[in-house]
């Protein structure tokens, strides 16, 4: 069960944050709210006015377990502001490949032991897997929509992959993604229903293509046990795609 702790965390984390917003509203003095509601609008313009600062945040934060969507979202509508759809969307994906890039030598270098301890806390762990099969295991990695961003990153950093192979496999998976992401985000707040549409369109086609490798990958010999031995699955693999 150890494997769904992560998950349990999460959510448990945002009841009790729920619950504190509600005792918080109920009884602190209306002041104290306004300050505090203030205070966060004031930062997520700061971020909004700032992309500079928006993009180290997407780039920078997602590697130390920072869920890396909603700054995503918001580059999305920032960057197309003033880059348009398509530029806009392109940088917010840029960052979240540095983001995977730079994370690939913190894994291998000074957040080794660091990775190691939080994977094995949410019952996540490291699989063997053979030289010959390392690109196949990276791709399955990051298709696999479980996984949070920065444990894809750990678990490939810890095994070791070669840096070509690593940058391979997420680059063309998750930079697109990303883009997709952005991009919704970003025709969405221009208010243009085509660009909507041609947006949540290729998302869409991302996503189901993304599920289609999946699939495939886990019928490889090689690959059959991955994810029971990843600790994301106790039960028969083929399970979980039926």
């Amino acid at each position: 069960m150890r494997k769904k702790k992560l998950i349990i965390s999460i959510i448990l984390l945002g009841i009790v944050g729920g619950l504190g917003l509600l005792a918080g509203y109920l009884w602190l003095p209306e002041p104290v709210i306004d300050r505090a509601v203030q205070g966060g609008r004031e930062l997520w313009d700061q971020l909004g006015e700032h992309p500079l600062l928006l993009y180290a945040c997407l780039a920078i934060l997602p590697a130390f377990l920072v869920p890396q969507t909603p700054f995503l979202i918001l580059a999305g509508m920032v960057f197309t502001e003033s880059l348009g759809e398509g530029f806009g969307a392109a940088a917010a994906a840029s960052a979240v490949g540095l983001n995977i890039l730079w994370s690939y030598f913190l894994t291998v270098g000074p957040l080794h032991s660091l990775a190691q301890k939080i994977l094995s806390q949410f019952g996540y762990a490291v699989p063997k897997i053979p030289a010959e099969d390392h690109l196949k295991f990276s791709f399955l990695v990051r298709v696999t929509p479980v996984l949070p961003l920065c444990v894809q990153n750990y678990v490939l950093g810890l095994l070791k992959v070669p840096l070509h192979l690593y940058l391979l496999a997420s680059w063309s998976t998750q930079v697109p993604l990303a883009f997709a992401v952005a991009l919704t985000a970003g025709a969405i707040l221009e208010g243009s229903f085509v660009y909507i549409l041609v947006a949540v369109a290729v998302l869409l086609l991302l996503v189901i293509g993304l599920k289609w490798v999946r699939k495939r990958l886990r019928k490889d010999p090689g690959l059959e046990d991955v994810d029971r031995e990843l600790g994301i699955e106790e039960a028969n693999p083929e399970a979980a795609d039926s």
